[in-house]
């Protein structure tokens, strides 16, 4: 009997490799016949996403379905609102995309970041000084995971991953910095433990994280939406704080990482923003952490890499160091222009943005959007938001429940749990 068994899962574990394999081949087939298939234009269309609404007014429905029908754009950014609204509108697009759309969010703390129908987890702040905060995050990746996927959504540009001060410095300056709520703290080693559970909980149901924001913003006062920082760490330092995380999470496969407006002397001297810096992209990111995935940069539209800047001319200059994708850029058609130009003239190579493009059909592959079956239409939601209702309903009474205990027994520090969740009293 025993004989029977292991041969009969033998034979089960051989074809489901058998499977993966022949899935694998299709989906590598798929690519190389979009790459062969595409305009150079539209080439340079699938590295840009552009950011929708739940309830554009005619002349920006006109303009998000021009990039997706006359141009190609490669994704969209969904924003703030109802999700009944949005999800109405990427049903929209999706169906009239050539390639489907990659189809993204910024959801730190779960849907409800965006949507008004979901309920909210706590700030990354506070979830790194729960007791078992590792399986609680891992838990939580997980379901916001099985929401999104549930949408359609297939990246969260999540988790945080720069690394606070630590308590004297904050206690000096009397101010926390800009990033430290949305920080799993000051320890570089947690940083990357809680940010790798929150990564491994998305993807096993389906949706894909970016560590973000490259190389670090998180000992800076200023907010990166208002003005680019200054990042005055040395090069010891930026190893073994800020670039320490990427490092675990590049070895353990991290499809995406966000690059952000930020200067740092010891990586380029020359001031620029990270986001526009090919010594950090290429020479630190790619060269000495040997990064194969995709970079994206953080939204063009933010004033640490617009202001004073022409809005073209950025989004050129932001691919040309090395991005990716091209998030929410000012003048999106113009720059689809300016770049497939630049190629055209050999200015910028056609190998890189072969190798760009061939990036973000491969993240499309593996969430699933270039399978024969697959179907952008998502339906059911009503039943979908309840469920996910109940889920996060569920963990995040955990949550609480764990944190009063702690507290009883002074484990931890209090209040940090205060507001994290509307409906729920804490």
């Amino acid at each position: 009997m025993k004989k029977i068994t292991l041969i009969a899962l033998l034979l089960l574990l051989s074809f489901s490799a058998f499977a993966q394999s022949k899935k694998e081949k299709e989906r590598e087939e798929r690519i190389e016949q979009l790459m062969n298939q595409l305009s150079m234009r539209e080439k340079v269309a699938q590295l840009f996403i552009f950011d929708t609404y739940p309830k554009p007014d005619e002349k920006r429905t006109s303009f998000e379905d021009s990039l997706v029908t006359e141009y190609g754009a490669g994704g969209i950014i969904v924003m703030d609102g109802s999700v009944y609204d949005i999800v109405g509108r990427i049903n929209a697009l999706q169906s009239k995309s050539k390639v489907p759309l990659l189809v993204t969010i910024d959801a730190e703390w779960g849907a409800a970041m965006r949507f008004e129908e979901y309920l909210r987890y706590p700030k990354q702040e506070q979830l790194s000084k729960l007791p078992n905060a590792e399986k609680f995050v891992y838990k939580m990746g997980r379901n916001i995971g099985k929401e999104l996927k549930d949408l359609g959504i297939a990246v969260n540009f999540a988790p945080v991953v720069d690394v606070s001060p630590d308590n004297d410095i904050v206690r000096q300056n009397k101010q926390k910095t800009a990033i430290a709520p949305r920080s799993f703290g000051s320890n570089p080693k947690w940083v990357a433990t809680l940010a790798s559970a929150y990564l491994r909980g998305m993807k096993e149901e389906g949706t894909f994280g970016c560590g973000k924001h490259y190389p670090g913003i998180g000992d800076t006062y200023i907010d990166t939406h208002d003005e680019m920082p200054t990042i005055h760490h040395s090069k010891a330092v930026l190893d073994s704080v800020d670039l320490y995380p990427y490092k675990r999470l590049i070895n353990e496969g991290l499809e995406m990482v966000m690059v952000g407006h930020i200067a740092s002397p010891e990586i380029d001297p020359s001031l620029l923003p990270m986001s526009l810096s090919k010594p950090c992209i290429e020479n630190l990111l790619r060269g000495e952490q040997n990064y194969k995935g995709i970079v994206i940069t953080d939204a063009i539209v933010m004033k640490g890499i617009s202001e004073g800047r022409d809005p073209v001319e950025v989004t050129v200059e932001a691919y040309k160091a090395g991005s990716d994708i091209l998030l929410m850029p000012i003048e999106i058609m113009g720059s689809i222009e300016a770049i497939a130009d630049s190629v055209q003239r050999g200015v910028f190579s056609l190998d890189e943005l072969n190798a760009k493009v061939r990036r973000v059909l491969t993240l499309k592959a593996k969430a699933g959007l270039l399978d024969k079956d697959y179907n952008p239409v998502v339906t059911d939601i009503e039943r979908k938001v309840k469920r996910a209702f109940k889920r996060d309903n569920r963990l995040i009474k955990q949550m609480k429940k764990a944190k009063d205990k702690a507290e009883r027994i002074n484990l931890v520090e209090r209040p940090y749990f205060a507001g994290a969740q509307a409906g729920i009293n804490f």
